[in-house]
């Protein structure tokens, strides 16, 4: 990233933020100590500059596909400017991807992993395209390769439905909704059809991870969203010989049971389950 931008960064440097931050994001380039707010308010700022419409797309340039940042927020913000960028009408669906092929060996810890994929709304354009695209990183042997399409997958599929509009997350689970009978097999074939990622989602999961901490925390994270979401589908994966490897599964139910959706009927439930 030029030295202009690097300037623009060194006006938000917080000493003890930056302190504090570092023991938070292991793995990651050094650490300026700027917080996540400004570096979201420049990207869009570059974004959004009339003056140089291209201005974003000059300050994402890598060299050779390699990511030279010097500082985790020049990775931040690097992610940030493509996921705000692409977002724009005038991006093509093989320049999107192109962008996000050239960003995921930058990803090189969960902060930027995850806000990146967060701010990645071009998925919503291209869903079907991005899906396939990702499809060798869900299963790669790197680490934040997993985390990065897991989390996409999280943040960009799992709520949508057919029509591309987002749901909300069920205020509470009780057992009535897991329970296995001829009305929730009934619902959930409609579900299922309304939902087309759901079953695509819970087929990812259902596997070993092996690739590291990061990864495994974001397939237990995933699928307890998807259990907060979705509590009927994803508790038939979890209770009827999940292929998960303990540890994730495990984490999962941990997750399920710390979150405030489940009543305590359905938290005891997810404990029995335990490996």
């Amino acid at each position: 990233m030029r030295e202009e931008i690097r300037e623009m960064l060194a006006q938000y440097v917080d000493t003890q933020y930056r302190e504090f931050s570092a023991g938070l994001i292991p793995g990651a380039k050094p650490l300026l100590g700027v917080r996540l707010p400004q570096i979201r308010q420049l990207a869009k700022c570059i974004v959004n500059d009339k003056s140089n419409t291209l201005r974003w797309q000059e300050e994402t340039a890598a060299c050779e596909g390699v990511c030279a940042d010097l500082f985790f927020e020049e990775t931040m913000l690097r992610g940030m400017l493509i996921g705000y960028g692409t977002a724009q009408k005038g991006i093509s669906c093989e320049e999107g991807i192109a962008y996000l092929k050239a960003f995921i060996p930058c990803v090189d810890n969960w902060s930027v992993c995850d806000s990146f994929c967060n701010s990645f709304t071009f998925a919503n354009r291209y869903r079907d395209a991005v899906w396939t695209f990702i499809q060798p990183y869900l299963y790669s042997k790197q680490e934040y390769e997993v985390r990065v399409g897991l989390i996409l997958l999280l943040s960009q599929y799992l709520k949508y439905d057919v029509d591309n509009h987002k749901i909300s997350r069920n205020r509470t689970v009780s057992m009535a909704d897991i329970e296995q009978n001829p009305a929730n097999t009934e619902r959930s074939a409609q579900t299922k059809a309304q939902y087309p990622y759901l079953e695509k989602i819970l087929i990812v999961l259902n596997r070993v991870f092996s690739q590291g901490y990061y990864a495994q925390m974001a397939a237990a994270w995933l699928m307890a969203e998807t259990f907060i979401c979705f509590p009927y589908e994803a508790c038939r994966m979890l209770a009827d010989a999940c292929q998960m490897d303990a540890w994730t599964y495990n984490k999962a139910l941990q997750k399920i049971r710390e979150s405030l959706n489940p009543d305590k009927d359905v938290k005891n439930y997810a404990k029995s389950l335990k490996r």
